[in-house]
């Protein structure tokens, strides 16, 4: 899929354009991945795989800053760059992703500590779609049905977004 999608102005909009512009590698994941890949929704966050190096971790800093997010962890923002803290996170907190919260609360955006798939893979089968003339890469549906198929235990809205996906995947042959 390569198109250009119209979301202009909402904060959304505006971490998809910051991440870009600072040069972030990452693919859309989540629910506005299926959003963009068709599925008909609603959600409230963004969700992003990010390539997990220093220059791009220092790069999504730079973006967040931008946009006026910061972490819900009391932790500076700063945290992420360390793969120690991040592998704590992710034992110690169960955690799956690392979110940063507007200042009103209205939006998240939710960064993937693990996932099913790695960047890599996610990266190089990902769609494109072009949001304010910056290439924004989106998961694929094939991948997004291997991440919701992988939550455990199964929620009502993956399995929805499954079944729309394949859907959407048997219209496409």
């Amino acid at each position: 899929m390569v198109g250009e999608v119209v979301l202009r102005g909402n904060l959304l909009t505006r971490t998809l354009v910051a991440l870009s512009d600072a040069g972030v590698r990452f693919v859309v994941c989540g629910g506005v991945a299926c959003v963009l890949q068709g599925v008909a929704r609603a959600t409230h966050d963004l969700d992003v795989r990010v390539r997990l190096t220093d220059d791009d971790l220092r790069a999504l800093i730079v973006a967040c800053r931008a946009v006026g997010l910061t972490p819900r962890i009391p932790e500076p923002i700063e945290a992420v760059l360390d793969p120690a803290r991040r592998h704590a996170w992710i034992v110690e907190m169960r955690a799956v992703v690392y979110t940063l919260l507007a200042p009103d609360g209205s939006f998240s955006l939710d960064v993937f500590l693990r996932y099913p798939l790695t960047f890599e893979e996610l990266d190089a089968v990902a769609d494109v779609v072009v949001i304010e003339g910056r290439s924004v890469k989106v998961s694929s549906k094939a991948h997004l049905i291997v991440a919701k198929r992988a939550v455990d235990p199964p929620r009502t809205r993956d399995l929805r977004d499954i079944a729309d996906l394949e859907e959407l995947l048997r219209g496409d042959r």
